[in-house]
């Protein structure tokens, strides 16, 4: 199957997006838990997601994943208001994070427990965080990669030198075109193949500094990558990308070799 066949544009106010992202990602986890046994989330950082997040901790409906042509496995519609929400055998990474303290303002940590992890029934030692307030942010790189190999040895059937096959991988996008912490001035990380997590100098962000984040062999490795974006210049950006008028970006690079790709732009 060709990358155009599997890849799908949704746009519509922030309510309408919000609800219909959260209910492919909760019908998407049960259906990963039916299949293998748990769910794999990459959880992307900034702003954006925050009430997509708060959705996911509070669950959508039977009535909603119906709405959407989305089911639960082993649910009937009798019970259409009941709420679905992360399943606990989910289990949460980070794509990327900022080189900050925990409790910065800027932490994509911070934002994730606050709008998810407090209000989700999901376990804490479910949750693997990027260590932005490590010193030595390639040192950082190097222990998160340890830990997602560790992760995928303990689970499927996997070798060492395989990529992580994510069940989901949420993304945002930059005005300027980037995605996670890959920004069209470091070239250095566009082009990485062997490793998994890298920590890069960005001093074009906002805010600048030093990051760390997933890569694209990661990312194009994953069974379904979803964009979440919000604002209409942003929006306007993705659909310019979907159609493949917008190729010099680094979201452009973003195109699964076997999964699905997402994108969901609230308007």
């Amino acid at each position: 199957m060709n990358h155009t066949e599997q890849k799908f544009f949704y746009s519509g106010n922030e309510r309408e997006i919000t609800e219909q992202a959260a209910a492919l990602i909760i019908s998407e986890a049960y259906r990963a838990v039916a299949d293998h046994g748990r769910f794999s989330l990459v959880l992307a950082g900034g702003n954006s997601p925050r009430l997509l997040y708060k959705k996911l901790a509070e669950g959508v409906t039977t009535g909603l994943l119906e709405h959407y042509g989305l089911a639960v496995p082993g649910v009937s519609s009798a019970g259409t208001q009941t709420l679905h929400p992360l399943p606990q055998k989910t289990w949460l990474f980070l794509g990327d994070e900022r080189c900050v303290p925990s409790d910065h303002p800027d932490s994509n940590y911070r934002m994730v427990n606050e709008s998810l992890l407090l209000h989700s029934g999901i376990a804490r030692d479910h949750f693997f965080r990027m260590d932005g307030e490590n010193a030595d942010s390639e040192l950082a790189a190097r222990a998160y990669e340890a830990a997602i190999r560790t992760f995928f040895l303990s689970g499927e059937s996997s070798q060492p030198d395989d990529l992580p096959l994510f069940d989901l991988i949420l993304l945002g996008l930059g005005e300027d075109g980037h995605t996670a912490s890959l920004f069209s001035g470091n070239a250095e990380a566009l082009h990485e193949r062997k490793r998994w997590v890298v920590a890069v100098n960005a001093p074009q962000a906002k805010p600048p500094g030093m990051r760390l984040t997933i890569t694209l062999p990661v990312i194009n490795h994953a069974r379904n990558v979803l964009f979440f974006i919000k604002g209409r210049e942003k929006g306007e950006l993705a659909k310019k990308i979907f159609l493949e008028k917008q190729r010099d970006v680094p979201a452009s690079l973003i195109k699964p070799e076997c999964g699905k790709l997402f994108w969901f732009a609230a308007q």
